[in-house]
């Protein structure tokens, strides 16, 4: 099932982050119940730093409102700005409002997936970062990958529309290491690829 969802994602866009596409969701709850929500930092080179839903507990509050989704960026909580506070405070000041009954979430809706178009024009010309098993672990300032958009802490889930989740480290460098012109990268952000391919434990708040 896990690793069906990430191929389904692998044909998904990602939102432009436009933070003016936000929308306005309530969440209706029992007292200290949780949100049912699973959140993780938007990460180096977001448009908007901020937190990520990186899981939706199934019959939760959340999961109820029938209109959050993985990727989503919370910009607000009861109009309280979370943009450009540490993944640490943002936790801290959620789970505050847990006792709360009705909760206000500000939400640009997004996709995990980020759509990267690198050009290499001769094999001389390295991409600029470093991957291991599939997961983008180093990036070189002014590289042909950071130009791209490339981001640390992704993982490569598609090269060239052909998918990449169940394919092993040799495999995806060597795809990177052989190919030159149009390089076209699906990636996602590490922790939700584990959570979707049942690496890791989804802590829901």
């Amino acid at each position: 099932w896990y690793q069906r969802r990430v191929r389904e994602a692998v044909v998904s866009t990602q939102s432009t982050g436009d933070s003016s596409k936000h929308v306005l969701v309530p969440i209706i709850k029992r007292p200290q119940e949780g949100l049912g929500l699973s959140l993780i930092p938007s990460g180096p080179g977001s448009i908007i730093p901020t937190i990520i839903v990186s899981s939706i507990k199934p019959s939760s509050p959340a999961y109820k409102t029938n209109r959050l989704n993985v990727g989503d960026q919370i910009l607000e909580i009861n109009k309280r700005s979370l943009c450009g506070l540490t993944y640490e405070e943002a936790l801290t000041y959620i789970k505050s409002l847990l006792p709360s009954t009705k909760l206000e979430l500000k939400v640009v809706p997004g996709s995990p997936v980020l759509v990267v178009e690198l050009i290499r024009p001769d094999l001389k010309y390295p991409l600029g970062f470093s991957v291991k098993d599939g997961h983008i672990t180093t990036l070189i300032r002014g590289s042909i990958g950071e130009r791209a958009g490339i981001r640390i802490g992704h993982r490569i889930i598609a090269i060239n529309e052909e998918s990449t989740v169940t394919s092993d480290h040799d495999t995806i460098a060597g795809i990177l290491l052989s190919e030159t012109g149009k390089l076209i990268l699906k990636t996602m952000p590490s922790p939700i690829f584990d959570l979707m391919l049942g690496y890791e434990t989804p802590l829901y708040l």
